[in-house]
Formats: C-alpha cells, sequence, structure tokens
C-alpha cells in the first residue's frame, strides 16, 4: 500500500503555460504527515475500465484516472482504493495526492509518478503545485515539513524544511471551486501581486504561518466567517488559511489554548 502525505498552501503565485508540465505554482506550503494511503488491484473481470472506490463506494476521480492513464495504464481493469486522512475540498492537495498514490503503487520510478499525477492535477485544474511539494517531502522522507516552490511546474526547484515545533490544523468547512479561481485573470492577477515580493530565507512553522496571513489578507482569499475566526485566536498565537479551503492553521506557545479555541470551529488536528 502506498502513502502520500497532504499539503497546505500558505502563498502561491501562479504560472500560466500552454505546456501543462510548465504550469503550475510558487510559494511556501506545509506537508503533513497524514494524507493518502492507496492500494490497486488488477480485477479479473471482463470488465477493463478503471475504477475509484473511496469510503467503499465507487466514487468519480477523473484526476486519478487520468494520471494513470498517462502512466500508460488506461483501461486495465484496475480498482483503486483510496484511503484519505484528510478530506477532499478543504485545502490539503488530496486530489493531487490521491493521483500521486496510485500512480506510487504501480511505478516505482517517482518522477514518472510525479510528472503524471502533476499533469492530471493542472488539466482539471484542481491544483498546480500540491504534487510538486509532496513529491519533496517523499524525497527527503521528511514531514511535517515546510515546502518552499521556487520555481513553477513539474521538474521546478524545491526546498523543504522539517517542522520542529507543534501547530494544529482546524478543518472547517468546505473551501472555493480551485478550478474557477485559478483559471480566472482577475484572481489571477490578483493572486500574483499579492505574492509579489513574499521570500522566506529559514522558514519555522511560525513564520511560515505569518506570512500565510500576509497573503491571505493582501489577496482577499478568505471569506468573513474565516477572517473572524483568524482575528479571534488567542494573543500569542498565530494563524492563516489552507488556500483554497476553508481550514485554518495555526501555532502558538501556549497550544493548549490554541486547541481549546479551534475546538469551537471544527475538528482539531495536532502535529
Amino acid at each position: 500500500m502506498s502513502f502520500t502525505p497532504g499539503h497546505i498552501s500558505l502563498t502561491f503565485a501562479i504560472w500560466p503555460d500552454s505546456d501543462l508540465l510548465a504550469m503550475g505554482s510558487t510559494g511556501i506550503g506545509i506537508v503533513l504527515p497524514q494524507g493518502v494511503h492507496c492500494a490497486v488491484v488488477r480485477e479479473q473481470s471482463e470488465i477493463k475500465h478503471n475504477i475509484v472506490i473511496r469510503g467503499g463506494s465507487s466514487v468519480e476521480d477523473p484526476v486519478t484516472l487520468r494520471a494513470l492513464e498517462l502512466l500508460g495504464f488506461k483501461d486495465e481493469g484496475l480498482t483503486v482504493y483510496l484511503r484519505h486522512d484528510l478530506p477532499l475540498g478543504s485545502g490539503f492537495g488530496i486530489s493531487g495526492a490521491s493521483a500521486l498514490a496510485a500512480c506510487m503503487e504501480l511505478e516505482k520510478n517517482l518522477d514518472l509518478c510525479v510528472k503524471a499525477s502533476h499533469q492530471a492535477e493542472v488539466e482539471f485544474r484542481t491544483g498546480l503545485g500540491d504534487v510538486v511539494a509532496i513529491a519533496e517531502s517523499l524525497r527527503t522522507s521528511v514531514f511535517p515539513s515546510i515546502v518552499v516552490r521556487q520555481t513553477p511546474g513539474y521538474g521546478g526547484e524545491t526546498q523543504s524544511f522539517p517542522i520542529l515545533e507543534k501547530f494544529a490544523v482546524c478543518i472547517s468547512g468546505i473551501g472555493r471551486d480551485t478550478s474557477k479561481i485559478i483559471t480566472d485573470e482577475k484572481w489571477i492577477e490578483i493572486i500574483n501581486s499579492a505574492a509579489l515580493g513574499i521570500q522566506i530565507a529559514k522558514p519555522n512553522i511560525r513564520s511560515s504561518i505569518k506570512i500565510g496571513r500576509l497573503f491571505t489578507e493582501k489577496s482577499g482569499l478568505v471569506n468573513d466567517n474565516i477572517s473572524q475566526i483568524l482575528d479571534e485566536m488567542p494573543i500569542g498565537s498565530v494563524s492563516s488559511v489552507a488556500h483554497l479551503g476553508t481550514s485554518i492553521v495555526a501555532t502558538s506557545e501556549d497550544m493548549d489554548a490554541l486547541v481549546e479555541k479551534l475546538n469551537e470551529f471544527g475538528q482539531v488536528r495536532l502535529y
């Protein structure tokens, strides 16, 4: 069974390109120790198309199926079983993680798996940099970690930094439609303007979340409800949003007080 971790985007800039492999994003994110577990079985039946099973039921997952096709496994009668530690649509990069986990069950060359998964995710506009960031942590076997995507697309430069401090994630609601945001010219201009000049030399969890909050406020990628929740965090804590979801990532010197507050708004994971 393969495993791929989830990824939280704290900041990102969008780099459009007619080449789907070159298209992507740069920015700062957090790779989590939880994510997607996958097993793939070749069914002994006359049915040749591949299917995806999540939570015991067959589901539509065009990103995963497209990644398998790009890897050379189209209509092989495969059943892809996915188990998620983190929910879809909440800002954890689960679409890309699922595609990558499925590819890794069938191909041992990580670069080939990343190439297929990144192209599939960009093609369906479910993400731009999640697969690349996740792959960086898989190569180093370090998570949780902060990953800085320095250049966009498949083969882009990345750098990872282990997270040594405690932090928490609050799963709160369903986020924005990623495909609508990353293909909208006005949003691309706003997002890239907000990301302009954001740099971090030696990131730790606190400095990364602070920069994420700055990006969030400059870009406007947060609704009034989440903005109010961020403002209610205890004194001494820093918090931001898992883009393009509504989950909250935060850290504090007083983690007990932070977790108690976050529990008012959703399910809390402590790392």
